[in-house]
C-alpha cells in the first residue's frame, strides 16, 4: 500500500519510534538516491553503498533535523558528502571513451550515422547524461539534483551545502551552458534529416564531438531557423530529466531496513549535523574555494571517444582537426584544465603534455527572478518579488510594458553582482470592474535580454443589498409567515435561489426567489403566535461566489387578553 503520510509525518513518526515510518521514507526517497549515486559514481556497487549509508546515517541523526518537511533536502545533502568521500578516496579520473568502461548503468554512444528521428527521447535523454558525466563533480551534482531531483531555492542550497545566492549562481550559468554546449550534441545527433546542410557539416564525422565539431555545428544553429527549432524542441535539460533511472537493486531493500536504527550500525563520518536546520555540514577536506563556487569553471563533457571542451562561454580557438583532446578532472575543481596532445605526421610521431592555466573571462551582469508569475489575487493590495544579480559584472536593468491599474516600486536602476532588489507590485482596484485583470511587463537587463512577468488580480465585489422586511413588534393576534423582500445591485448577474435563515422562539430557512431583476423575496415560515424576539439574515450569492448578506428583527408580543 502506498506510503499517505506527509514526510514531516514520517519523521515525527520515526523518532517516536515508529520503526515503519522508515520503510516509508525508503520507499519515497531510495529510488532518486540510488539513482543521482550512480550517476554521480558510475559504479553500481559504490551507488548501492552510498544509498546505504545514507539511510542509515539518516536513521541514526533523523532527530537532529529541525524542520522535519525539509526531509528530501537532509537527504540529499548527506548523500552529497557521500558521494565526495568516495571520489575524493579513488580520485576522478574520468574517461573519455565511455564504452571501455564496461559499467552497464553508462550509456554507450549512439551511432553517428543514426537516424536522428528515430532516437526517443529516452534515447537522447541517456546520451544527455552520459556526457553530462564529463562535468565537473559539483556541476554534475547541481544538474541531478534540479533537474532530476527537482529541488529548487532554499532546499536545493541547503542539499549542495551552499548558500542560497551561491546556489542561484551556480544553477543559472549551469543551465546556461550546458544549454549551449550539449544544444550543439543533440542537434547533431538528432537534426540531420531535417537540415541538409547540417548533414553537410557533419559529412564524414565519425560520432567524436570534438571542440571543432561543437563549434560547427554551434555556429550553423545559429543561423539555421530548422536547427533553432530543433535545438529548442530538444532541450538538453528536458532529456536530461527523461533519461531512465538507474534502479537499486531489490534486495538491498530489506538489507538496508534490517540494520537501520541499530547500535553502531550507522558508518562513521567525518561531518556534524550542525549546520543551519540540523543539515549536514560539508566536511572541512571537501569544501570548495569561495572563488570556485562562484566563479566560473570550465565544462569538460566526454561522449564517444573524444571530449566536448567549453572553457567559457565564448567559443576559444578551434583545435584542428587532427587534434584528440584526453580530459581529467580532480575532486576539487579549479580553473586549470590539463589537457595532453598528440600529434602525427606520415614519418614519426611524437607526444608532449603540457599544463596550461585558463584565466576565464568574468561572467556578465543578468537577471534572476523569483517569480515570473506575480497573484494578488482578489484581495492582496500589494506583493513582492526579487530581482537578483547573478553574474561577477554589475548589470542595469528597466521595466518595459504597460502595467496600469499595476504599479512597480523600486523597478530598474543597478544590481552588483550578488546583489538583489525586491519589487513591489500594488493594484487600485477602486475604478477597476469586476474580473480578472492581466498585464505582462518585461525585465530587460543592459544586455539587452528581457524575462517576462504576469501580474494578475481579481476583482470581486458582493452585492448591495436593501431590506424590506418584518421589523418592530408585531402581534401575535397577527399570526402567519413574515414576507421579506429584498433589492439588490451587483456587476454580475445573481445565483438564484437567494435564502432567509431564522431563529427565535422557531428557526429555520426558506429559499427565496427573483422578481423583476431587481429583487428577491420570499417568507418567512413561522406560525407567528409564538411570542418573542426573531433575528433573520437574508444571504445573496452572485455568480462569481460573491456573497452578501443583510439582516432585520421584530418581536411578536403576545396577544391581549
Amino acid at each position: 500500500m502506498p506510503e499517505l503520510r506527509t514526510d514531516a509525518q514520517l519523521v515525527t513518526a520515526y523518532t517516536a519510534g515508529d520503526r515503519g515510518a522508515l520503510a516509508g521514507i525508503y520507499d519515497r526517497y531510495s529510488p532518486g538516491l540510488y539513482d543521482t549515486a550512480a550517476a554521480m559514481l558510475r559504479d553500481r556497487h559504490e551507488a548501492a553503498d552510498a544509498m546505504q549509508d545514507v539511510i542509515l546515517i539518516a536513521a541514526e541523526r533523523m532527530a537532529q533535523l529541525r524542520e522535519p518537511e525539509r526531509l528530501k533536502p537532509w537527504l540529499y545533502a548527506i548523500l552529497r558528502n557521500e558521494v565526495y568521500r568516495r571520489t575524493k578516496k579513488r580520485g576522478r579520473t574520468l574517461p573519455t571513451d565511455f564504452s571501455a568502461m564496461g559499467a552497464p548503468e553508462v550509456a554507450a554512444p549512439i551511432a553517428p550515422d543514426a537516424e536522428g528521428e528515430a532516437l526517443s527521447a529516452a534515447e537522447l535523454g541517456e546520451l544527455v547524461r552520459s556526457a553530462a558525466c564529463g562535468l565537473d563533480e559539483r556541476d554534475q551534482l547541481v544538474l541531478e539534483l534540479s533537474v532530476r531531483q527537482g529541488l529548487q531555492g532554499a532546499d536545493l542550497a541547503a542539499a549542495l551545502g551552499v548558500t542560497a545566492e551561491q546556489s542561484y549562481t551556480l544553477v543559472h550559468r549551469m543551465r546556461d551552458r550546458v544549454d549551449r554546449s550539449l544544444g550543439a550534441l543533440v542537434v547533431a545527433r538528432a537534426g540531420r534529416k531535417a537540415c541538409p546542410e547540417l548533414a553537410d557539416v557533419l559529412r564524414g564525422w565519425d560520432g567524436e564531438f570534438s571542440v571543432l565539431v561543437r563549434k560547427r555545428v554551434a555556429r550553423h544553429i545559429e543561423r539555421c531557423e530548422t536547427c533553432e527549432r530543433t535545438r529548442k524542441k530538444a532541450a538538453p535539460l528536458a532529456l536530461l530529466g527523461s533519461a531512465p533511472a538507474f534502479a537499486a537493486p531489490v534486495a538491498l531493500r530489506d538489507s538496508i531496513l534490517a540494520k537501520a536504527g541499530r547500535p553502531g550500525a550507522a558508518p562513521a563520518h567525518a561531518y556534524q549535523f550542525d549546520a543551519e536546520g540540523g543539515f549536514p555540514r560539508m566536511a572541512r577536506a571537501m569544501r570548495l574555494p569561495t572563488a570556485v563556487m562562484v566563479g566560473a569553471a570550465a565544462v569538460v563533457i566526454g561522449i564517444g571517444g573524444g571530449a566536448l571542451v567549453a572553457a567559457t562561454i565564448d567559443d576559444a580557438p578551434a583545435a584542428s582537426p587532427a587534434t584528440t583532446v584526453a580530459v581529467v578532472t580532480t575532486p576539487a575543481p579549479d580553473t586549470t584544465v590539463a589537457a595532453t596532445t598528440s600529434s602525427s605526421s606520415t614519418s614519426s610521431t611524437t607526444s608532449t603534455t603540457s599544463t596550461t592555466s585558463t584565466t576565464l573571462a568574468p561572467v556578465p551582469g543578468s537577471l534572476a527572478l523569483t517569480a515570473t508569475v506575480v497573484d494578488l489575487g482578489p484581495a492582496d493590495q500589494s506583493e513582492a518579488f526579487t530581482v537578483g544579480n547573478p553574474g561577477e559584472l554589475p548589470v542595469d536593468w528597466t521595466v518595459d510594458g504597460a502595467a496600469q491599474p499595476f504599479t512597480l516600486v523600486n523597478a530598474g536602476g543597478t544590481l552588483q553582482p550578488g546583489q538583489s532588489q525586491v519589487v513591489t507590485v500594488a493594484i487600485d482596484r477602486a475604478n477597476l470592474g469586476e474580473g480578472t485583470v492581466e498585464r505582462t511587463v518585461t525585465l530587460f537587463d543592459s544586455n539587452g535580454v528581457g524575462q517576462k512577468v504576469l501580474l494578475r488580480a481579481r476583482v470581486e465585489r458582493a452585492p448591495r443589498l436593501t431590506l424590506n422586511g418584518p421589523e418592530g413588534v408585531l402581534s401575535a393576534c397577527d399570526p402567519g409567515s413574515k414576507n421579506v423582500t429584498v433589492d439588490y445591485t451587483d456587476e454580475s448577474a445573481i445565483d438564484f435561489p437567494a435564502r432567509v435563515e431564522w431563529s427565535g422562539p422557531e428557526s429555520g430557512s426558506n429559499a427565496l426567489e427573483r422578481r423583476a431583476n431587481t429583487s428577491v423575496f420570499g417568507d418567512i415560515l413561522i406560525s407567528g403566535t409564538d411570542a418573542g424576539i426573531y433575528t433573520y439574515t437574508v444571504f445573496v450569492t452572485d455568480v462569481r461566489g460573491n456573497v452578501a448578506s443583510i439582516s432585520g428583527s421584530f418581536e411578536i408580543q403576545p396577544c391581549p387578553g
